[in-house]
């Protein structure tokens, strides 16, 4: 049976009517900075990026180091890259994993996070084989749960403490979660 990741291996780009998928490359630091610097849109993902050279950094270790899963999401219309979508924490024997995005500020309220999320979890259950995707917000941003729903996702539970908060020092996180099978996927298709 092929192992997930090589299936995986074979999906470096996914189309959709408005986006290109496709992996990050040292040159979208500029573009990544634009966002990851904005405490706005980090707030509830990653520590804000202070500097370029830290864009660049992350880049190197989180995108470049390996690569599988991990796209960058580029406005088909002009080139512009807007953001990353990742499938993560993969569990090769129960074949599941997680969605995680983030989008450029300027570009929310648009349907594009959906429109990528949507596009991740069909290759996921289509392509290749998986049983379940997970994802998971912060309480206090409730446009990510909706961006989940969208998509097909189903809320699943609440979990109380379930990290420090990276931006407010004392914060306790409650996360959301969401889940879908590949079962559900396919009665809702």
């Amino acid at each position: 049976m092929e192992n997930l990741y090589v299936k995986l291996a074979a999906y470096r780009e996914v189309e959709t009517e408005r986006l290109h998928l496709r992996p990050v490359t040292l040159e979208d630091a500029p573009a990544m900075f634009e966002y990851a610097s904005d405490e706005t849109v980090t707030r509830y993902t990653f520590p804000t990026n202070q500097s370029l050279e830290e864009t660049r950094n992350n880049i190197a270790l989180f995108y470049l180091a390996s690569p599988l899963g991990k796209w960058g999401i580029e406005l088909k219309e002009n080139g512009k890259f807007i953001g990353t979508i990742d499938l993560l924490d993969l569990d090769l024997c129960l074949k599941k994993g997680s969605i995680g995005y983030v989008l450029n500020k300027d570009y929310w309220n648009q349907g594009l996070a959906t429109e990528a999320t949507k596009a991740v979890i069909a290759l996921a259950f289509e392509q290749l084989g998986m049983n379940k995707l997970i994802a998971v917000h912060d309480q206090d941003n409730p446009a990510s749960g909706r961006v989940m729903a969208k998509s097909g996702m189903k809320y699943s539970h609440e979990e109380p403490y379930a990290m420090l908060d990276l931006h407010e020092e004392g914060r306790m996180v409650t996360r959301i979660h969401y889940v879908l099978t590949k079962e559900e996927y396919l009665a809702e298709k």
